[in-house]
């Protein structure tokens, strides 16, 4: 049996955790209890437990603190927080310490059973090398290496042929680093989404996942991204994440054993570092190139003149002249100082001074929801996601200031949708013909439609279809001829907004 310590200075949470779960089952025996952090390294020391829960907020020592005495002298030992505090940064400082997991108070019973019985075949791992691995055992044991070679950790002292089917089916292999995270924070999300991408790969023998934290790491086996080809994995990650799961990924190069592991992961956690210059949605190499812009001849601008010429552009009313200018001071900023707080920093200077100025010759206007895109910034997960925000709400501002009328471009770019429905039309594709920005140009849009740019591009697009079932032309045909180039999508569409399917429809049409 291993042993498991509790430790929370609530009396009633003490007991009720000895009786959640069913201890025994998953191979653990109540050795102790603990009432606070001081409390606790001592038991430590007595009773050596396997396995500790503890709690965060508590008297005379806090968790994190036992947590840190606890490493000192073990660093093997399981620890899970349990705490009512869903605050992520406690978190981050938990992951120093190397704990399991972490869960928030009000316990779910199963999530705790989960996380105690992953702990348990852990520590039965290595009892079981010697006699042939189990499956589930394997998994676990691979995932331990590889987070220890991709940590620096680990010596490659485990049977490879066991763990990886063979030594040749690594020649070739990748790593690839991912950064997920949410705007929702959800300290869950990183659990359910590793567990989602260990499905889509490891079933479809794409490679192996692992947790680095903060990172997920995926072990590829040779495919076509050995020759540069990160289709198949970006569309894997678009699954995984959907619309409410963001994610940055850096690719190392091909390696011919698992002992350039620890390097490539090295140079691709360097790389994430300077995740604020990366987009998001991407996968970079993590032997690129640096991200700063080239070098321009002239002396840079001083953040009070930058402010000055954008105010010029705004103040003037073309919204394309001052989406340029945000390009280019968006370089010559980076080249300036390139760390994500003194980006965030300079070009909330450069906006505030930019906005006092305009206020002052436009004092009938209220520029006070416009400050709002200062603090906006700090928000910003990623350069380009800033400069997006930036340029849509200054060409909202020379709109206001410069009293464009917005109607009639709308009109053209509704009746440029009826003429062009067929084609692979993207909003992105407008907002260049048009010169607009794409996020603004979707709020125009919506604005003046009350429709989105693709729910009016589908809306557009099953009418026509509509027309065509009634000439009589097949559905594969009619999908094909109003844009959709999957039968499948075109089904899926019709059917949501029409309520049947184009067969049903077309049916009813022909009697």
């Amino acid at each position: 049996m291993h042993k498991v310590m509790i430790v929370d200075d609530e009396p009633m949470i003490r007991q009720g955790l000895q009786t959640l779960i069913e201890w025994e089952r998953l191979g653990f025996e109540i050795a102790g209890t603990a009432a606070n952090g001081k409390d606790a390294i001592e038991q430590h020391a007595l009773l050596r437990p396997d396995l500790i829960l503890i709690d965060i907020r508590m008297p005379v020592m806090d968790g994190l603190k036992a947590i840190e005495g606890i490493r000192q002298s073990d660093p093997d030992c399981r620890i899970l927080i349990l705490s009512g505090y869903a605050d992520f940064n406690y978190a981050k400082q938990a992951i120093v310490h190397g704990v399991s997991g972490y869960v928030v108070k009000p316990i779910d019973e199963d999530e705790l059973e989960s996380y105690v019985e992953r702990a348990s075949q852990e520590l039965g791992l290595r009892k079981d090398v010697g006699s042939g691995l189990s499956e589930r055992n394997a998994s676990l044991l691979r995932e331990e290496l590889l987070q220890g070679l991709a940590e620096g950790k680990a010596q490659l002292d485990f049977d490879i042929p066991s763990l990886f089917g063979s030594e040749a089916s690594l020649a070739g292999s990748r790593l690839l680093l991912i950064e997920l995270y949410s705007r929702e924070h959800s300290l869950t999300m990183k659990a359910v989404a590793k567990k989602k991408l260990t499905e889509l790969i490891e079933d479809r023998g794409l490679g192996w996942v692992f947790s680095t934290e903060p990172y997920i790491g995926l072990l590829l086996k040779n495919g076509p991204w050995l020759r540069g080809d990160m289709t198949p994995i970006r569309e894997t990650l678009e699954e995984t994440c959907g619309d409410r799961i963001r994610y940055t990924a850096v690719a190392g190069p091909p390696m011919k054993s698992l002992t350039q592991l620890p390097g490539a992961s090295s140079e691709a956690k360097a790389r994430l570092r300077r995740r604020f210059l990366l987009g998001s949605g991407k996968i970079y190499n993590s032997q690129a190139s640096d991200e700063n812009m080239a070098k321009t001849k002239r002396e840079p601008l001083s953040i009070e003149e930058l402010a000055q010429v954008l105010f010029y552009r705004v103040d003037l009313g073309n919204g394309h002249d001052v989406l340029q200018q945000v390009d280019e001071f968006a370089e010559e900023l980076v080249r300036l100082d390139d760390s994500e707080q003194t980006l965030k920093s300079n070009w909330a200077q450069l906006l505030t001074l930019m906005l006092n100025k305009a206020a002052a010759f436009h004092p009938q206007l209220s520029l006070k929801d416009d400050l709002y895109m200062v603090t906006r910034l700090y928000l910003a997960h990623h350069y380009e996601e800033m400069l997006d925000e930036l340029k849509t709400r200054l060409t909202d501002l020379t709109a206001k200031i410069g009293g464009t009328d917005s109607s009639g471009t709308m009109k053209r770019v509704t009746d440029f949708i009826e003429r062009h429905y067929s084609e692979p039309l993207r909003l992105e594709t407008l907002a260049e013909l048009f010169n607009y920005n794409s996020g603004y140009l979707g709020k125009l849009f919506k604005s003046h439609t009350g429709e989105s740019f693709n729910t009016y591009l589908d809306k557009v697009r099953i009418e026509q279809a509509i027309k065509l079932l009634r000439e009589g032309h097949k559905v594969h045909q009619v999908a094909e001829r109003v844009g959709y180039a999957n039968v499948d999508y075109f089904h899926a569409k019709f059917k949501k907004y029409k309520g049947v399917s184009p067969s049903s429809f077309k049916s009813g049409a022909e009697k």
